[in-house]
């Protein structure tokens, strides 16, 4: 029988191990291995956003005629922290963002996406960067903004974070 301490320090290892395959898509296999796999019943395989830190980053995406600075102000106003998010909204500087850093991360939280090229750098095998974002494994929750069109307004933009308020998403 091990004492205490030492069990402790197991548990610690096991639990990092499965933090990691977690990250890496790989629990479902990893649980398998280990005689558990009915724990998760195909969660870690469907293509649901990948789950992240409640508090971690929002990254911004598209193209806007709304400045950085009008959407930091629905920031404040709604109360949250202007360090969480990540801006990138010139067109350009969208082909070549660097998607691949919010795969598989924890401390990315949601993509709110509006007007972006149709093919980027992160768009690996899919039609589009957005539908890689929403059907690739490893990706946080996205939202579009705009109904028949993309496009980043001041009222879609609030609307979808107070929307994430509400349902204690953000």
């Amino acid at each position: 029988m091990l004492d205490t301490e030492r069990l402790e320090e197991i548990i610690d290892a096991v639990t990092e191990k499965i933090y990691l395959a977690n990250r890496t898509g790989e629990l479902d296999q990893l649980l398998n291995d280990w005689g558990f796999g009915d724990l998760i019943q195909n969660e870690c395989s469907s293509n649901d956003y990948y789950d992240t830190h409640k508090d971690g980053k929002i990254v911004v995406l598209g193209s806007s005629q709304v400045k950085e600075h009008d959407l930091l102000g629905i920031i404040k106003s709604l109360g949250l922290d202007k360090d969480r998010f990540e801006f990138c909204l010139d067109y350009k500087a969208i082909e070549t963002f660097q998607f691949s850093k919010m795969q598989y991360n924890p401390n990315y939280r949601l993509v709110i996406v509006g007007p972006m090229p149709h093919s980027t750098t992160g768009k690996g095998e899919s039609r589009s960067t957005i539908s890689e974002l929403e059907n690739g494994n490893g990706y946080p929750k996205v939202i579009r903004l705009g109904s028949n069109e993309l496009k980043i307004t001041k009222t879609n933009f609030k609307q979808a974070l107070q929307e994430q308020q509400n349902a204690h998403y953000i």
